[in-house]
């Protein structure tokens, strides 16, 4: 039986071949998609997610708007490839008017999401909302598997500097969280011989995955990124085969008062007071396995 996914995302071009990974794969059902602010303004966030499920085939997948803006702190953007408006038709199809905090309350507590991760790979506010309003559901999500933060770094991911006071909340909540952070996806860079293998597999998702990798290839290779980093879809993947990431306990603090480390991901990785772990966190990729999977999901 095919895992239930609800995706949280802020869609520039990773969140846009995560959700075609996620939707096409035979071990994976996306139940909906949920922009939210975050790499653009939520109304690009919504245009985007709207105009990649049309072209990639997944025009059931239900889309619920999210919120505009983080919890407390200022509104921050992305850059680069997490801007771009997707280069898709205008879509047809139009979000559900529910809200994205209110489907999630709705859809856990109903009963219907037992089975459900809930894949935030974007700003965690919509949670944080949804959790400040229905408390109950910290017992209702059976694990979040998210693409954010590092443990190894002193400054902040943007998916958790844009909305830490949220992050904070739902790292906290007692949740089981899976992160899918920087270590991983520095490490499952996509080339172009990667890009055009996908590209030639020919399905309509394949193409799609494929003409916005491209985009990422050119920006990330003009930066001396050395490949396309395709952030989000590293956590669909580890979703979908849980070995292709190693993992490690951790204990992960969000940093909410540092003025220059807002945001971070503290973790108590290498430090000689270690803490209750509360965060299985991914320390590693299987690069090669991981364009497998993408091949395979997309064919």
């Amino acid at each position: 039986m095919a895992q239930k996914v609800i995706m949280d995302v802020d869609t520039g071009c990773d969140d846009a071949v995560a959700m075609l990974l996620a939707g096409h794969h035979k071990d994976l059902e996306l139940v909906a998609a949920l922009p939210v602010h975050g790499n653009a303004p939520l109304e690009q966030t919504i245009d985007n997610t709207l105009r990649l499920l049309e072209a990639g085939k997944l025009a059931h997948v239900p889309v619920y708007s999210g919120a505009e803006a983080p919890l407390i702190g200022p509104i921050i953007r992305g850059s680069g490839d997490q801007i771009v408006k997707l280069p898709f038709p205008e879509a047809t199809i139009k979000p559900q008017p529910k809200h994205a905090v209110n489907f999630l309350i709705d859809y856990y507590m109903s009963g219907a999401g037992n089975d459900t991760i809930f894949m935030p790979i974007a700003p965690l506010t919509n949670l944080a909302l949804a959790l400040r309003i229905e408390p109950r559901l910290k017992e209702r999500i059976p694990r979040i598997v998210t693409m954010g933060g590092a443990y190894s770094s002193s400054f902040a991911e943007f998916n958790i500097a844009a909305d830490p006071e949220a992050a904070y909340m739902v790292y906290t909540s007692g949740i089981p969280i899976t992160m899918v952070g920087l270590e991983v996806t520095d490490i499952a860079k996509v080339q172009q011989v990667d890009v055009d293998s996908i590209r030639e597999l020919k399905t309509p998702w394949a193409i799609a995955a494929a003409d916005v990798m491209d985009i990422v290839v050119d920006i990330h290779i003009k930066h001396g990124l050395g490949g396309a980093i395709i952030y989000d879809a590293c956590a669909v993947a580890a979703l979908i085969e849980p070995s292709v990431m190693e993992t490690r306990p951790m204990h992960i603090e969000i940093e909410l008062r540092g003025t220059t480390t807002r945001g971070c991901t503290v973790s108590d990785f290498k430090t000689w007071k270690k803490q209750t772990p509360n965060v299985d966190v991914g320390i590693g990729i299987n690069r090669d396995r991981f364009i497998e999977i993408m091949r395979e999901g997309l064919m």
